[in-house]
């Protein structure tokens, strides 16, 4: 394996608790009342996209690999 996979597995990782964990604190939060619950909205955006990046590119080279 490359140092990119092990780069991309360790952000799937990482993406992937903060995603559970903001999405718990998102779940709870009733109304925007302050710029932290703000913070945790975008938070949870911003990693679902890095979330996907590094899904589909692991998805990919998993592909590749059982590719005859």
């Amino acid at each position: 394996m490359y140092k990119s996979t092990f780069q991309q597995i360790i952000l799937f990782i990482i993406t992937s608790i903060i995603i559970v964990q903001s999405g718990k604190r998102l779940i709870a939060i009733d109304d925007i009342k302050s710029f932290a619950d703000f913070g945790i909205i975008v938070l949870f955006f911003v990693t679902f996209v890095f979330f996907l990046n590094s899904f589909i590119r692991l998805s990919s080279k998993f592909i590749d690999l059982l590719r005859f």
